[in-house]
């Protein structure tokens, strides 16, 4: 299986806990609001948990992290407030349960900011997502007090456990986003990772 794995602390019990606390309508000024639009197939009741983490080793010695509250996606959106320096590095895992009945995936499925050959501002169509061979989850961030995000989600199989065929879905930002260090393998255009990746190293 090509999809990678990163030996961490399990990123399944992320998806554990639903935290649905209010937004504020507002950001300040070392805040910014990101919202996922979510099209194509859509992903209402999906969970998205958003995340940051840089080595020390990819960050001039010092590591850099922050966890966001997992929130289910109502009406096609999810905002979360987070901060500004924290969108550097920041990644987003994606939980599809209707999916969980359907065979054994060890691994959580993450959106994808940019596919390898593709430049930011570039679309890519759900043809050219599953003919990826890599791709990042880790986007560039951005200074903006909000940002709103369309991430394209389509429905893919991909090999699971014990050689099944699994159900999984494949999400990706389109117009393609700058993705922050380097490239991860894909399985059908899907990154996904049983542990905390990490951003910023080289594939």
């Amino acid at each position: 299986m090509t999809t990678q794995r990163v030996l961490a602390a399990g990123a399944a019990a992320v998806m554990v806990a639903i935290g649905l606390t209010a937004v504020p309508a507002t950001a300040d000024s070392t805040h910014t609001l990101v919202t996922l639009n979510f099209t194509g197939n859509g992903c209402d009741g999906c969970v998205i948990t958003p995340r940051q983490l840089i080595y020390a080793s990819d960050n001039g010695g010092q590591e850099v992290s922050w966890d966001g509250q997992p929130r289910k996606v109502r009406g096609d959106s999810v905002t979360f407030r987070v901060p500004t320096e924290s969108t550097r590095g920041m990644y987003f895992y994606i939980d599809e349960p209707a999916f969980d009945s359907d065979g054994f995936y060890d691994a959580a499925p993450m959106v994808v900011f940019q596919y390898a050959g593709y430049q930011p501002g570039e679309w890519v169509e759900r043809s050219q997502a599953v003919k990826a061979s890599s791709g990042s989850p880790c986007w560039a961030g951005t200074t903006e007090a909000s940002v709103s995000l369309s991430v394209n989600v389509r429905k893919v199989r991909v090999e699971g456990v014990s050689d099944t065929r699994v159900r999984q879905p494949l999400a990706w930002v389109a117009p393609t986003e700058e993705a922050f260090g380097g490239f991860m393998n894909t399985d059908r255009g899907v990154i996904a990772a049983n542990g905390d990746p990490g951003c910023g190293g080289t594939s």
